[in-house]
């Protein structure tokens, strides 16, 4: 199953970092609780990666783009090195996780989401850093 390409970007990674770190650390008296914040955050965080992500794969083969989050990751482990993958993976699975509301969950606490908003900054500059060549499989 695949998922339609997206059409439009919502904002450049740089400013939905830059929402989110405003998030994390409020500058006037927000009447926003820590936990919604932090939700809201992680929410921008992901956007970031996701939308990194499609640029990436709509520069390497844009086919791609059409196919699912987890799909995508996936691949990725042949175009950047594996441990960038896997760092991209948890990262990305960790925000999902945060995202979501139940009622029966805690949010994420705010030190959670900065730790991964160092995560998704040092992501986003080694997956710009990547060169778009496939790698052949260790066989």
């Amino acid at each position: 199953m695949t998922t339609p390409a997206r059409s439009l970007r919502v904002l450049p990674t740089n400013e939905l970092l830059s929402a989110a770190d405003q998030l994390l650390n409020p500058s006037d008296g927000t009447t926003l609780s820590p936990g919604v914040r932090a939700r809201a955050a992680a929410t921008l965080l992901r956007l970031a990666l996701d939308e990194t992500l499609d640029a990436f794969w709509r520069s390497v083969s844009p086919r791609m783009t059409r196919s699912t989050g987890r799909t995508r990751m996936l691949c990725l482990q042949w175009y950047v090195s594996p441990s960038v993958a896997r760092q991209w993976y948890t990262v990305w699975s960790g925000l999902s996780a945060a995202c979501h509301y139940h009622t029966y969950d805690l949010p994420p606490t705010p030190a959670e989401v900065r730790a991964w908003h160092q995560d998704v900054s040092e992501l986003l500059r080694l997956l710009a850093a990547a060169r778009p060549e496939p790698r052949r499989p260790n066989t």
